[in-house]
């Protein structure tokens, strides 16, 4: 059974994990670090929305060290009325602090020498990434939270209820991949290539990302587009698209006249859109390779993958 691999973010939402596992099972996530993960993502893997999964275990003291010093760095430069996302931002392209990883943050560990390769620092970019993502989904908590609260008031105050315009789902759609579109998946699929054999299906919610992807990849496919399906499928529709997909991974493409859709159940309130694409002769080491940007991954052993398939989500 092929799993699908949510990208390129090591944070996934309850409101985005819980429908795309109804349908596709669970979620593969990864994480920079094994010993430091969002209680939030925990208890996701405990009622079996997502699988997690650390590709890389090394460092991770040094990590959690810069982590704290990188946030001390942003207090000190940014200011304490900046934002997260300033410090990431401002932070990760700014010389001082990529000296600083290799001189006060390092001061006091044993090795001297040690010097931050491209998966060190992957990995501290998506820990800082992942904190970013975690707060502003609390945000977006609380004020969802506010806006009931305000709801609520006003029909005991008016005995009527209030309409918003827009609808409150439409207000707290925030594409975390907006931030540093490619570095993030620069970093991300440098974290993958240790994780090359888990899967060939990638899932994405993110606009930004998918246009980042639309862009750079000339060979792309769409293979079919369905809007309004039911958070709530049938187990035989599942088990079809898992064989639809696992087919099209493995198969030499041919184009989408050889596909048949499972019959998608379209009737329930909650519903989401899809769109598959395929990069034929791709496999996820290709992939890796492609944006990671970094020292070309080789291919050690025979995959089973032949494609790469991309899932856009709309939830």
């Amino acid at each position: 059974m092929m799993k699908p691999i949510y990208f390129p973010f090591t944070y996934i939402p309850e409101a985005i994990a819980q429908p795309l596992s109804q349908i596709l099972g669970r979620i593969i996530v990864l994480q920079p670090v094994l010993n430091s993960q969002p209680k939030a993502l925990r208890q996701l893997a405990e009622n079996g929305c997502i699988d997690i999964r650390v590709p890389y275990i090394e460092d991770e003291d040094r990590l959690i060290s810069c982590l704290k010093e990188f946030t001390q760095w942003g207090r000190l430069h940014q200011g304490d009325e900046a934002s997260l996302k300033d410090i990431f931002k401002n932070g990760f392209s700014s010389k001082t602090f990529t000296a600083q990883i290799r001189t006060d943050i390092l001061k006091n560990q044993e090795n001297d020498a040690f010097d931050p390769d491209p998966v060190f620092l992957s990995r501290l970019f998506l820990l800082m990434a992942q904190e970013l993502d975690l707060q502003q989904n609390e945000v977006d908590q609380e004020l969802a939270l506010s806006i009931d609260d305000e709801l609520v008031l006003f029909t005991r105050m008016t005995g009527e209820e209030k309409i918003l315009d827009p609808p409150k789902e439409s207000l707290f759609k925030n594409d975390f991949g907006t931030y540093m579109t490619g570095s993030r998946m620069a970093a991300w699929f440098q974290l993958m290539k240790n994780a090359a054999h888990e899967s060939a299906f990638f899932v994405t919610n993110s606009p930004a990302v998918f246009d980042e992807i639309a862009d750079q990849v000339k060979d792309l496919e769409m293979i079919f587009s369905v809007k309004g399906i039911s958070w709530d499928q049938p187990e035989t529709v599942i088990r079809e698209l898992e064989q639809c997909l696992t087919h099209l991974a493995t198969t030499p493409w041919s184009g989408p006249g050889q596909i048949r859709l499972p019959d998608f159940n379209c009737e329930a309130d909650q519903k989401l859109n899809f769109k598959l694409y395929i990069l034929p002769e791709a496999d996820p080491v290709d992939v890796c390779n492609f944006f990671s940007k970094d020292k070309i991954l080789s291919k050690q052993n025979e995959s089973n993958w032949l494609n790469s398939l991309i899932g856009f989500f709309e939830i």
